[in-house]
């Protein structure tokens, strides 16, 4: 399982989701088998976005919909941190009244990420994805209840998410490729397993029991 992506792979066995920065023009026939949808803020436009909006909300209820995001928020892009305060919200609420988790993209934001996971009171799963932060980062996302999906940052022996991915509790990580086109999934899970001084076969059969886990809530 491959649980963020932004490329199409057909491979056997494989979950595959795909991740998409909805437009309004994206229609239900060009959505994959299984998808996540949301305005990332990097591609946010203040004069479309929206239209964009409300085309997520009609897709959003497609069975094929696993979750919402990647959206979120960015303290090193241009847009003001309250407009993307704003747009993230419309992504709580939604994914609240359909059931679905969340998929954050956060940068330089986790104070305020946090903050606003406390003051929503949501009750779905927030993950964070391609989570790569040190472990005091970790232990307070931890804390506040947070998942984590990591990716080829586990790969580095000088990453500091190593720590992290050896030591999150069972139930509560997921793993993804992102945009990496040269890094296979299986090859994410044979790190994983050697931190976690687990099988393969355990790995794999925990994480398809949490996926399913996050993504049955209604």
């Amino acid at each position: 399982m491959d649980f963020h992506t932004h490329h199409d792979r057909i491979v056997p066995d494989l979950i595959n989701v795909q991740t998409l920065h909805v437009t309004a023009e994206l229609r239900s026939a060009e959505l994959p088998q299984i998808c996540s949808l949301g305005l990332h803020p990097w591609f946010v436009e203040a004069t479309s976005w929206q239209d964009a909006w409300e085309n997520i909300e009609v897709l959003a209820k497609l069975p094929q919909v696993i979750a919402i995001g990647e959206c979120g928020l960015d303290r090193q892009i241009t847009l003001p941190i309250d407009f993307q305060i704003e747009i993230f919200q419309k992504h709580i609420h939604l994914a609240e009244s359909l059931r679905k988790p969340l998929v954050i993209h956060c940068v330089r934001a986790f104070a305020e990420l946090i903050a606003l996971k406390k003051s929503s009171k949501s009750s779905v799963p927030w993950i964070i994805h391609g989570f790569h932060k040190k472990m005091e980062v970790f232990q307070q996302l931890l804390k506040h209840d947070f998942y984590f999906s990591f990716g080829t940052a586990i790969l580095s022996d000088r990453s500091p998410v190593i720590q992290a991915i050896a030591n999150v509790p069972d139930g509560r990580f997921l793993l993804e490729t992102d945009d990496r086109q040269d890094i296979s999934i299986k090859q994410i899970y044979d790190r994983t397993a050697t931190l976690r001084q687990v099988s393969l076969e355990t790995l794999q059969t925990q994480l398809l029991e949490t996926y399913h886990q996050l993504t049955r809530l209604s």
